[in-house]
């Protein structure tokens, strides 16, 4: 049996999807399960424990190019189940056309409903459940089905090669080390970037985190400030609170993940300390990997932690943040008419830092 999940949007989405592979893999053990995902997220199916393999699908390319793309991709490898689960509509359409016998998924917008036949319909906007659940809810359409508590049991998985981990470690502590910093102290990650529309902490409140921790615990970690080229509005009033201040030289890193890919990334993140950042693809594989993460999160519903907190959700490795407000707003921020407006700031530095000193353990070193 061959199985192909479409997948083609950001990198939590895909994560938050991985379960799906886990259930299927459990139910079919001899079947080729493949994802089709956008090219950024094909790192995270490397030596992957549920999935087999990869197509690569670019939503940006016009529709020939993509008809061309998806052609190559049926000569190669034709699935006898097809899943939509987010992503470009044009596959399912593809999937149709050429006779794909089972072809489920998500039925919302209107080609799900023209061309998959074995779809559940879904509405995620009134946030009921989380992303991973929506999409294991997704394989009743086949048949499939799980008990409640078997939910973590779907856990997503990213495997790291420990010699191309090592590699990579030691370049980065080559690196870091000649812009001033020891590479023998352990690292904490922040990520201050994110893509969307989800509301965002204060770029100046992560530098100001930094600020008081490192007055708390002076020298005790390297602070790697991680970003892409898309991320640099996240960075002004993080790296304008940080050049005023004398004792973070040589204590913070700003490292661009893209300069050498997100394997490579990935291969340093897992042996941070710890891992700070909002709602994003990072703050999943962050906490995929195992590291400790505080993830920082909007209130508003559809972007709620009750949708799209990480998956791994102990006590022990995560702590979630959300303004302490009741928010009435389903899809986006009121603006100036809503009485909590800005809401992301009545999250204090404080706070965060708490959150971290109580995930580290510091208070009883």
């Amino acid at each position: 049996m061959k199985i192909l999940i479409n997948r083609t949007d950001a990198l939590g989405d895909t994560i938050l999807t991985v379960p799906m592979a886990a259930l299927l893999r459990e139910k079919f053990p001899t079947a080729d399960i493949r994802f089709l995902i956008s090219p950024i997220s094909r790192p995270l199916f490397d030596n992957h424990p549920y999935v087999d393999g990869v197509f690569t699908y670019q939503k940006k390319d016009g529709p020939l190019k993509k008809l061309k793309c998806l052609k190559n991709i049926l000569n190669e490898f034709t699935p006898d189940i097809y899943l939509f689960v987010g992503g470009d509509q044009l596959v399912s359409f593809y999937m149709w056309l050429k006779g794909i016998d089972k072809r489920g998924g998500l039925v919302s917008k209107w080609p799900s409903f023209l061309f998959l036949n074995s779809g559940v319909r879904q509405k995620r906007s009134l946030v009921t459940m989380h992303e991973s659940e929506y999409n294991l809810n997704l394989l009743k359409g086949l048949g499939i089905s799980y008990e409640n508590d078997e939910v973590l049991e779907f856990s997503p998985k990213i495997s790291i090669d420990d010699e191309q981990r090592e590699s990579s470690l030691k370049e980065f502590c080559d690196l870091i080390e000649a812009e001033g910093l020891n590479p023998q102290l352990p690292s904490i990650f922040i990520h201050p970037g994110m893509t969307g529309h989800t509301l965002n902490w204060s770029s100046r409140n992560y530098g100001r985190l930094i600020d008081k921790m490192e007055r708390k615990f002076p020298e005790q970690f390297n602070w790697i400030i991680s970003h892409t080229p898309s991320d640099q509005q996240y960075l002004v009033g993080l790296r304008d609170h940080i050049d005023k201040c004398d004792h973070l030289k040589s204590r913070v890193f700003y490292f661009d993940g893209a300069l050498k890919g997100l394997r490579d990334y990935m291969n340093i993140l897992s042996s941070a300390k710890a891992f700070i950042g909002p709602s994003t693809g990072t703050t999943h594989i962050a906490n995929t990997l195992g590291v400790k993460t505080v993830a920082i999160y909007s209130p508003i519903k559809v972007q709620s932690t009750l949708r799209w907190s990480p998956f791994n959700r102990d006590e022990e490795s995560l702590r979630l943040v959300v303004p302490d407000v009741v928010c009435g707003e389903r899809f986006k921020c009121a603006g100036n008419t809503c009485p909590y407006y800005e809401c992301m700031s009545k999250i204090e530095v404080q706070d965060i830092m708490n959150e971290l000193i109580n995930l580290l353990n510091l208070e009883n070193k």
